[in-house]
């Protein structure tokens, strides 16, 4: 598989964990309350894990220097925008995780924190990943040698096992997959 093919395709994953995500928030605002507050922090963990840990690793620490070396600018260019992008999404994430262990400690009014935050992440998330897939991405595939993509692919197997563990892309896959059958269909 192509690296951009497989940034595309966790993409994919982080697009259903941002609805499972939003059908939790649409419940909370009718209800003022988490249902079950341990899927979300599954999510969080998710959030936290694979979409920073793993995913933005891969760009951050491969893709991006790779295309600087290519010469697309950080500062004036779509690489600067995705990594102020990366750092709100860990702001949210952040806020989002400090709310639920509010929430979880009695303070039930942390639940309005969790929509606010929560509708935030999905906003960014889902602007962000339609810029990276229809900006970057692009000017990667076409600026990126064979040679150096196959560089990148083995570096993201890298990062898979070193920055996340061993398995834990498939354990989060089976989770992802639990949640859209409880929240989905």
């Amino acid at each position: 598989m192509k690296p951009i093919e497989d940034l595309k395709t966790e993409h994919e994953a982080v697009k259903m964990t941002l609805r499972v995500l939003d059908s939790m928030i649409n419940d909370a605002e009718k209800t003022g309350q988490i249902k079950n507050p341990g899927h979300l922090g599954q999510l969080i963990e998710f959030f936290r894990t694979f979409v920073d840990k793993c995913h933005h690793c891969k760009e951050e620490d491969l893709l991006f220097p790779a295309l600087e070396e290519v010469g697309v600018s950080q500062e004036e260019g779509p690489i600067g925008v995705m990594l102020k992008e990366h750092q709100q999404g860990r702001d949210c994430v952040a806020k989002m995780n400090a709310a639920l262990v509010r929430y979880n400690d009695g303070e039930r009014e942390a639940v309005n924190d969790l929509i606010k935050n929560g509708r935030e992440y999905i906003a960014l998330l889902n602007l962000h990943i339609d810029k990276e897939n229809n900006v970057l991405f692009p000017i990667a595939d076409k600026h990126l040698s064979a040679e150096k993509q196959a560089e990148l692919w083995e570096g993201f197997e890298t990062i898979e096992t070193q920055k996340i563990g061993e398995g834990r892309h498939e354990e989060f896959h089976k989770m992802i997959a639990s949640l859209d059958k409880i929240y989905l269909h």
